[in-house]
């Protein structure tokens, strides 16, 4: 681990830079080193031979071991730091005695001569001849210098052989090799530490953005990294900075957008289901969950496989065009649209389907076709009995007796369509919000009480037997007078026209804390549990075949149905069939100032 660190890697890179480049200038000076001092030492040497060779030229001869040349040698060698050799004429080597006595020494060791023979062979051949060897007779390794000894006609006549120990060249050698050793010692110590503190300097702001980095990539996006340099981490910084800062806004922006989206699919009323190319599920709001009826989501593709989706989806993504289809799914009719979703490369990578749930738009569509074809039936009865007449009368096919009553059917008929005017006039403007009321106290159970007076007639044609149940004490209500008869009388009305002959009408008055309450029941033939939803929708009569006798437009429970909310006020219905029907009209408690006009 530590050796992945970049400041481990800097220092050993500096110090391995020390190491080698020390090494390499040390290597080169010491063998500059060498070839200078030894170059400086075979120079002194031969120089130092040649004098020798010019001042021991004269006493050359045949004797050796005259007191005067010994004399010479025994000073030279004295003075010299090197052994002195001679090869005298008869090719022997001979050097000043150890014990400076007046006798020179013959060194006639094999191994020297051998050793020697290359350079002595030079210099008798009137030739300087240099060479590192192992000296046998000294027993060690020497630097050998060979001059010839010319005579005054210019003949060798010998030759100058000196000896020099290489070991204080090599000592030197020693001790500069140690030097350089030492001195790369230091120079690690100092480029160690000096590399590991700026390397220290570089890898720290390095690790901050590092570090940045991850906690950018744990979701913490604008953290900055608060590095301040001149240099290139700092612009890597200050770039890293600018990258969080923007990050920052544009995750925040889609976020936004993201939220944006959530809350208008789940503030839609339509379902929307996104599925990708596999059938897995990318998105779905609730309302497409209700609709379908899904509490989870792994039955989806189930559900779609009920509603032959699945054939129909493949279709849509796989030919990229758009698909609408109709399926009806528990009680519902269901409209599902299919668009195909495309990648930024115009690939298709799934669809989104809408669900809309048509059910109530089929049962509108239904009502107006119903409504057109009531409005159609209802206004062609009187018209068909108007024309007839009016035909007859022209024909002259009408006996002059019969044409009064004729009058009166006509009369009758048209009373009939003016109702029904009236009636979709009313209703108009209930639905417009033009109806002007008038609110003022009243006392319920007198209202009631003058709106049964005014049905007196219809009550006594079919011998109603009227059961009152009128609570004496009931506090007055704030509402409108003619509109309350109003609505009293639709409901009286209907309750009398679908009572039988002799049947039971109750109407009874009761109060509690929370308001005001008044019922009327009636004994006739009832409604059909489906379709008391349907009331109060126009010209919507329960059961035609049983009403089919029953003289009425259709329009009193759509007029109603409005005007009790004008009123402030509410109904509900209650009925069996042949068991009769229960209507309750209730009026909250409310002060003056609270009605809703």
């Amino acid at each position: 681990m530590f050796k992945k660190n970049i400041t481990f890697k800097l220092t050993a890179g500096f110090i391995t830079i020390v190491i080698i480049s020390t090494l390499v200038i040390g290597i080169i000076s010491l063998n500059i080193f060498k070839n200078n001092i030894y170059s400086i030492k075979r120079n002194n040497m031969k120089n130092h031979a040649l004098e020798i060779s010019k001042t021991l030229s004269p006493y050359m001869s045949k004797n050796a071991n005259k007191k005067e040349f010994i004399d010479i040698i025994n000073l030279i060698d004295s003075i010299d730091n090197a052994k002195l050799w001679i090869l005298d004429s008869n090719k022997n080597i001979v050097t000043a005695s150890d014990r400076k006595s007046s006798v020179l020494t013959y060194i006639n060791d094999i191994e020297v001569k051998n050793a020697y023979t290359a350079i002595i062979s030079k210099a008798l051949r009137s030739k300087e001849a240099y060479d590192e060897i192992y000296n046998p007779y000294y027993k060690q390794y020497m630097m050998a210098i060979t001059v010839p000894i010319k005579n005054s006609s210019g003949s060798v006549i010998g030759a100058v052989i000196l000896n020099s120990s290489l070991y204080d060249l090599s000592n030197s050698m020693d001790k500069f090799f140690i030097y350089i050793i030492l001195a790369l010692l230091v120079e690690m110590l100092l480029a160690g530490l000096m590399s590991y503190y700026f390397s220290k300097n570089i890898s720290k702001p390095i690790r901050k953005i590092n570090s940045s980095a991850l906690e950018l990539a744990r979701g913490n996006y604008g953290i900055k990294t608060n590095i301040y340099k001149k240099d290139e981490i700092g612009e890597l910084s200050s770039s890293f900075d600018l990258l969080s800062l923007k990050l920052k806004y544009t995750i925040g922006k889609l976020f936004e957008e993201k939220t944006k989206l959530n809350n208008i699919l789940i503030s839609m009323s339509e379902g929307i289901l996104a599925i990708d190319g596999d059938f897995n599920i990318i998105n779905i709001n609730a309302s497409a969950k209700k609709m379908l009826c899904i509490s989870n989501e792994a039955i989806i593709k189930q559900k779609l496989i009920k509603l032959n989706m699945l054939e129909e989806f493949k279709l849509a993504i796989t030919t990229d065009a758009k698909a609408s289809v109709i399926r009806e799914y528990q009680s519902k009719v269901l409209n599902l649209s299919i668009s195909p979703i495309k990648s930024n490369l115009k690939e298709v990578i799934g669809g989104v389907i809408l669900i809309q749930d048509i059910s109530e738009k089929e049962k509108l569509e239904q009502l107006r076709k119903d409504f057109i074809s009531n409005v159609s039936h209802e206004f062609r009865t009187p018209l068909t009995v108007i024309k007839g007449n009016l035909e007859s009368i022209i024909d002259g096919i009408t006996e002059p007796t019969q044409i009064i009553d004729n009058c009166s059917i006509l009369l009758k008929e048209a009373n009939r369509l003016e109702r029904m005017v009236k009636d979709l006039l009313n209703l108009s403007r209930l639905k417009a919000g033009k109806l002007e009321v008038q609110f003022s106290k009243l006392d319920v159970n007198m209202l009631i009480n003058d709106t049964l007076r005014s049905l007196r007639t219809l009550l006594n044609k079919k011998n109603i037997n009227l059961e009152l149940s009128l609570q004496p004490d009931l506090p007055p209500l704030f509402n409108d007078y003619d509109k309350l008869k109003q609505l009293l009388i639709i409901f009286l009305d209907n309750g009398i026209k679908f009572s039988p002959n002799n049947g039971i009408l109750k109407v009874s008055t009761y109060s509690d804390i929370k308001g005001l309450y008044i019922t009327i029941w009636d004994n006739g033939v009832g409604i059909p549990q489906n379709e008391i939803e349907y009331l109060g929708e126009k010209f919507f009569k329960a059961d035609k075949s049983r009403a089919s006798n029953i003289e009425g437009t259709g329009l009193g429970l759509s007029i109603a149905k409005r005007l009790v909310k004008v009123l402030n006020g509410q109904f509900t219905i209650e009925s069996k069939l042949k068991k009769g029907t229960k209507i309750t009209i209730s009026f909250y408690t409310l002060q003056k100032d609270e009605v809703r006009l």
